[in-house]
């Protein structure tokens, strides 16, 4: 089977894609029984029996067929599992033989630790989660249904998010200059381009911990004032920060009930400056008011989506090409400014996935903590991922940011976590 690229297309040449979540499994796990589980719940998801074909013409698809071979890369436990996040970061998928998925384990006598990295082509955050529970499911002896290849859009979702006329306008005027000047890239094109990226480049990563007990407290607090944890969370980030800021902020759009894998998000953003001479859950309820503005209009939450599907698959490659390996072409300059491929991003990108809907018991073992890191996409200088697990309630927040800035890019992190926990101290 075949299935066209469109949605995640801005995600098939990007440098800097990949995906990681990092699970702790209580109770004694042997490795044979881990790959066998991890192989049973790659089978079970069509889109991670796929490759990724190019055509001549410029379209890709996802092309589906055997089985991929899997295998776990046993860690020694001295290995930091943020360390290999950093090393995998800079060395490319082989998406036309289907490599979608790396996976690494630590094995000690009462958990196991698996560390899953995937070209986000494979899914989004809460596909990842969904995998893991997968993953669970077969540890522990049990069926896992199948889940075939589902692409956005669902039915109903086609309409929605419609482009206003001018901007419809602009955008057939760049596509129509892509048809006259532009080029198709190939999979050389790729690997010099990542290449070229990674030369003088290398992420860090960074972790806090809120317990249980912490995020009862936040949870409660926030109930009280009638905005969500995600929205302390940006108020936190925005007080942090000191200044007018642009927040990028994930969105789903995945239908209700769907459990495979695949490309499901959306993106808005919000700009804020924190008001000092409010207190804290003030802001924050200005902070959620602006958020749930942009998700309540379809107009707004939709628009990435529309906007990418009105481009030249093709010219949204060039975007990259564009802003890191040289290649020069109006329209494609045009599409790299408006994506913010070039210069010094400024933002701030959050992807909180909420509570997981998966549970943490299965038969005999535990999922214990569950760690994500969004991918540090090119046009951030920052990405902060988000996931609480359900039944453990433990909430791990996580930030990726360049090396280069990283010491500055803590602080300003560990700042913004310290004031969540003052406030679930308050």
């Amino acid at each position: 089977m075949k299935a066209e690229i469109k949605k995640e297309r801005t995600h098939l040449f990007s440098p800097s894609i990949q995906v990681s979540v990092m699970a702790v499994i209580g109770g004694k796990v042997e490795i044979q029984a881990l790959e066998t589980a991890v192989r049973k719940a790659c089978s079970r998801n069509e889109m991670l029996r796929s490759r990724i074909l190019l055509e001549e013409d410029g379209r890709a698809f996802y092309e589906t067929g055997e089985e991929k071979e899997i295998h776990i890369r046993k860690m020694y436990v001295k290995e930091d599992w943020k360390e290999v996040i950093q090393s995998q970061a800079s060395i490319p998928f082989a998406l036309k033989d289907g490599e979608l998925l790396r996976f690494f384990a630590w094995f000690m006598e009462e958990e196991c630790r698996l560390l899953i990295i995937g070209h986000h082509l494979a899914g989004d955050g809460m596909s990842f989660a969904c995998l893991t529970r997968d993953i669970m499911t077969a540890l522990a002896g049990k069926e896992i249904p199948y889940r075939p290849l589902q692409l956005y859009p669902f039915p109903g979702q086609e309409a929605k998010g419609k482009l206003k006329p001018p901007l419809k306008f602009l955008m057939r005027r760049i596509n129509s200059s892509w048809d006259k000047s532009g080029r198709v890239f190939g999979w050389a094109d790729y690997g010099e381009l990542h290449r070229k990226y990674w030369e003088n480049r290398d992420i860090r990563i960074s972790l806090e911990t809120f317990p249980k007990e912490e995020c009862e407290r936040l949870l409660t607090r926030a109930r009280e004032h009638q905005v969500t944890l995600n929205s302390l969370l940006v108020t936190a980030l925005a007080r942090a920060s000191g200044e007018k800021r642009s927040i990028g902020l994930a969105a789903s759009v995945r239908p209700d009930g769907y459990e495979g894998m695949g490309n499901y998000a959306t993106g808005i953003s919000i700009t804020y400056a924190y008001n000092p001479s409010l207190d804290f859950w003030e802001n924050a309820c200005r902070v959620h008011r602006l958020i749930y503005k942009k998700l309540n209009r379809e107009s707004d939450k939709y628009f990435l989506l529309r906007f990418m599907g009105e481009l030249r698959p093709s010219l949204v490659d060039a975007a990259y090409f564009s802003g890191y390996a040289g290649y020069e072409n109006k329209a494609a300059g045009m599409v790299r400014d408006m994506f913010g491929y070039h210069g010094n991003p400024k933002g701030i990108s959050v992807t909180n996935l909420g509570k997981l809907p998966i549970p943490s018991v299965y038969g005999a073992y535990r999922l214990k903590e569950f760690i994500f890191a969004p991918p540090l996409v090119p046009n951030a200088k920052r990405l902060f991922g988000a996931a609480t697990l359900g039944e453990e309630g433990v909430l791990n927040l996580t930030m990726t940011a360049g090396k280069e800035d990283f010491l500055r890019e803590e602080a300003f992190f560990r700042q913004a976590a310290a004031i969540l926990k003052s406030m679930a101290e308050a």
